[in-house]
Formats: C-alpha cells, structure tokens, sequence
C-alpha cells in the first residue's frame, strides 16, 4: 500500500511542476478498481510502466494535449472532454483493452496506431468528437466472424453481412483521402478489411462516415470504391445510400480488400464528358427521373439514354439529351434531366450513352432503379415489401428485445421498417452508450453491458424498450 501510494504521489508532483503526468523512468503506476485520473489540460507521459487495471483517463480542459511513451503504452478506459477545438494528439503507439470513449473533441492518431484488443470499442464516436488522422494512423481491430449479420466489429462503422465463415479479421481504418488510377479523389476515411479466409463471400458491407469527413465531395454521389494493391482503383456502385445516416451499402461482394468513398463519376480518357454523374429515382405518377451532371465537356453532342428491363439482355435507348454547353465544350458544371415516361413495374438498369461531335462514344457507370414493391406489384393498403429482404412488412413496426432481463448480452430487432433505421442505447439518466444502424428483422447483438437499467429506442412509431442488466 505505501509503494502504491508513492507512486501516485510521484505522478501527482510531476503533474504541478510540469503541467503533464509523468511516469518516471523506473517507476510503476498501478491502478487498481475503477479510478478516473483526470488530466485537465495535462499531458501524458509514460517513461516508466503503467499497468491501468480498470481505471480510466480523462482529458479534459480547453488545451490540446498530447499522450507519449517510451515503452508500449496500453490503456483500459480512454475519454476525451475536451472543449473549445481542442483534442489529443497521440505520440506513441497504442492499445485499448476497454472502451474509448468519446465525450466531446477528438483524437488525433498523428501517425500512430492505435489497438483496440478484443472485446474493446469505440464508444459514442460523433461529428464532434471522433478520430482523425490528417497526417496518417490507424485504428486496428482483429476478430471472429462466423457468418456475420451486420457485425460492425469494434465499433469502426464498417458493417459486415456474410453468410461464409470469415475465419479471423483485421480491420483498419485510416483517414487519409485515397487516389489512384480511377480514383481523383475521396473521402477523408478508408478501411483495410482482410479475412482469413477470402473467397465466395457474397457478402455486404455497409460503410459509415460523417459529415466532416466528407473531403468537399457530393454525398449524394458517393459509391465505394476497391483496391486490391493501394494503386488501381474500381467503382464497384451502391446498393444503397443515406446522406441523412450517412452510409453508403454495397452487396454481392465476393472477396475484402481497401475499400473508400468517392463519387460517382467517369473520367474515361478521350471521353467528350467527364465528371459524369448519374442519378435515377422514382418520380410523381409512377415514372422515373434520370439526372446528371458533367464536370466539363469537349466536343460534346449529347447523351442518348439507355435502359434494360430484368427480362432483357441489351440496353435499348429510350431517349435523347443534347449538350447544353456551347459548341459542345464547357469547363463548369452542368445538369441534365431526363423523364422515363413508361416505366413498367420492375426491376431496371439505366446508362447514358456519350456521343461526341465527331461520333465516338463512351459510357457513364450503370444505375439500377428498383420500383417500390420490389418489381412485383403493388402491395396492399396494410402492408409494405422490404425490397432489400424480399419480405412483407406489417403495418406497424414492432421493436423485440431478448433475453431482458439478461446479463449484459442480449439482441434485438424491428419488424415493419422499409428504410435502415437508427435505433440509440441509453442509460436510465439519457446518456447515449451506443447507436445501430438496423434493417428490416436484422438481429443485432449487443454485449458487454454493466449491471443497470437501460432505455432502447428506435425513431420508428416511438419505439421504446427497457432493458435490465443483472
């Protein structure tokens, strides 16, 4: 007990002469239970060992403060409260065996790379306050996913369905805005996902990012771009996008790699358009409305639009849009609409076909347009199709919680949502713990919770569950 409370006191004299905490060289800080030692505009440094138990370290003040470690650094709680801009800047790297938890300001990986070991996570990561990393850094995790459902492992915001067995999974996630061949520019967020095992996947992944990470980019044309050697990059599309939950979800792939966000554009070398980017949605009086957009044009003579229904297996044009520049060459920005008056009620692709004044032709990316219903018909007054699961929906969502009580793990779902649908664990006070993007009877785990009472809700019909921890 005296070399325990010799050791804090150390620390403690450091902290006044020097403004920083500062484990000496030679020296041990053990904490033991669950201590918060809050460093209020305080660095910290550790020349000695630090061995943190279940303790916690909290930054907090107005002042931008910097963590470093002559030796390996390993923390169990980490909270940022930082107010008025400032954040933490990391000059070591590091691992998290508990939660980081993100109060307000944010952390700066500076390079460095931070370990979140099994069963640690990200806690309430938001606009404003999350990682960054303009100058490099990583946030690393490893896991097992064993046919995954929405799994979104350590809390990192990179959502993975799959029904093979993955094996064990690294995944990293940087914040450096990627380019390459077929890739100008991105977003201030990429991740690296490599599975044991790599092949026939089939499987999805849903791709969150926030608003400030948006790099000057359009998100209503944000797609997901792949690599598989940092260099040549692929538009694989969406499936789906949200620019209100801010998330871009793509099925149907077969093997992981390095994945970003960029838009939607085509940059064809000797094309007479390039930053062309294609939007097709449903219209008024069931039609559909097909819009675009060009970066510049040389030599351009117009667009022929294309389509091909399910049951077809060639595009046929269906319409015509002349260049608005003048004499066919234009260095800003330009827009174009274009009305499908006839759709038929199913599933169908669309393209722009770019014809120059001299005739030579390229294309933009191709768009499916997915009608509601699912292409199979209107449903009826009381329920609704969920065309991403092909199943009914009821009228009236219905929230299921299981086991409750339980012990700290548990699942729930939603039945009845068309859209994917937020839903936020709070403790009984209304502090926010963790948010889930859901869809339509996804069942979500939830793990690791502390004895208590806790309120699930989801925006949905004011969906709202307790739920008792023992």
């Amino acid at each position: 007990m005296k070399k325990y409370l010799a050791v804090i006191l150390l620390g403690f004299l450091s902290m006044q002469s020097m403004a920083q905490l500062t484990i000496q060289s030679g020296v041990q800080w053990i904490t033991t239970g669950q201590v918060t030692v809050n460093l209020q505009d305080m660095n910290f440094v550790n020349n000695g060992t630090f061995l943190p138990g279940d303790g916690l370290l909290r930054f907090s003040g107005v002042q931008t403060n910097t963590i470093s470690s002559s030796t390996s650094l390993q923390v169990q709680r980490l909270e940022l409260q930082k107010s008025n801009n400032a954040q933490v800047n990391l000059q070591t790297n590091m691992q998290v065996s508990g939660l980081l938890i993100f109060s307000s300001g944010n952390l700066n990986l500076n390079g460095k790379t931070v370990t979140l070991n099994n069963g640690a996570a990200l806690y309430n990561e938001k606009e404003t306050s999350r990682i960054i990393g303009t100058t490099g850094g990583e946030v690393v995790y490893t896991t097992t996913l064993n046919a995954p459902q929405s799994a979104n492992p350590g809390y990192l915001g990179a959502f993975i369905t799959s029904t093979a067995n993955l094996g064990t999974v690294t995944i990293r996630r940087g914040h450096l805005p990627q380019s390459g061949n077929g890739l100008t520019k991105s977003i201030n967020r990429y991740y690296v996902i490599t599975p044991q095992n790599n092949t026939s996947l089939n499987a999805s992944m849903q791709f969150i990012y926030f608003d400030a990470e948006k790099n000057g980019l359009d998100e209503n044309s944000f797609v997901l771009y792949q690599t598989n050697d940092g260099t040549s990059w692929t538009n694989l599309s969406q499936t789906s996008r949200s620019t209100t939950l801010n998330y871009v979800e793509k099925t149907g792939i077969n093997s992981f790699s390095k994945y970003t966000l960029g838009t939607d554009v085509v940059v064809a070398p000797g094309c007479s358009a390039t930053g062309v980017a294609l939007n097709v949605k449903s219209a008024k009086q069931n039609t559909v409305s097909i819009t675009w957009t060009t970066a510049t044009e040389t030599n351009n003579k117009g667009f022929a639009v294309d389509r091909k229904l399910k049951t077809e297996t060639v595009f046929s044009q269906i319409g015509y849009a002349g260049s608005n520049a003048i004499g066919g060459n234009s260095s800003t920005a330009l827009s174009y609409s274009f009305t499908d008056a006839n759709p038929l009620a199913d599933v169908a692709e669309y393209r722009l076909r770019i014809v120059s004044l001299t005739d030579n032709i390229c294309f933009s990316d191709v768009k499916t347009y997915t009608p509601k219903g699912g292409g199979k018909g209107k449903p009826n007054n009381n329920t609704t199709i969920d065309t991403k699961q092909g199943v009914q929906l009821t009228a009236e969502p219905k929230l299921t919680v299981g086991p409750n009580p339980n012990r700290g793990n548990f699942y729930f779902s939603i039945e009845g949502i068309e859209e994917p649908t937020v839903v936020e664990l709070f403790t009984i006070d209304g502090k926010a713990i963790s948010k889930f993007i859901v869809t339509n009877l996804q069942k979500q785990q939830v793990n690791g919770l502390r004895a208590g009472v806790y309120l699930l809700r989801a925006p949905v019909s004011g969906l709202v569950q307790k739920i008792i921890v023992q």
